[in-house]
């Protein structure tokens, strides 16, 4: 990925994070899920209708958002567990 100067960045990433945190809120509050998944990432494990039309919404920026979604997600997860890991041999 190309780098974009700090002053752009930021703005982006807020943004970004803004539209994770809405996403979770609605697995959550209207889908019964859980507030650590976004409802792409959810759609990708247990909808595959909604999988079809979420990448399809997403599909001139991603080929896959949904499958995309849930390895970030995993990603995260494994970040947090080896910080963990560390803080514990510490």
């Amino acid at each position: 990925m190309r780098r974009i100067p700090r002053l752009l960045y930021v703005p982006w990433r807020l943004a970004e994070m803004s539209a994770q945190l809405f996403s979770r809120a609605v697995n959550s509050v209207f889908l019964g899920g859980s507030t650590r998944q976004t409802v792409s990432a959810r759609a990708h494990v247990e909808w595959p209708r909604g999988r079809v039309w979420i990448n399809f919404l997403f599909s001139p920026f991603q080929k896959d958002h949904c499958a995309d979604a849930w390895l970030a997600e995993v990603a995260d997860a494994r970040k947090t567990l080896d910080r963990n890991n560390a803080l514990e041999t510490q």
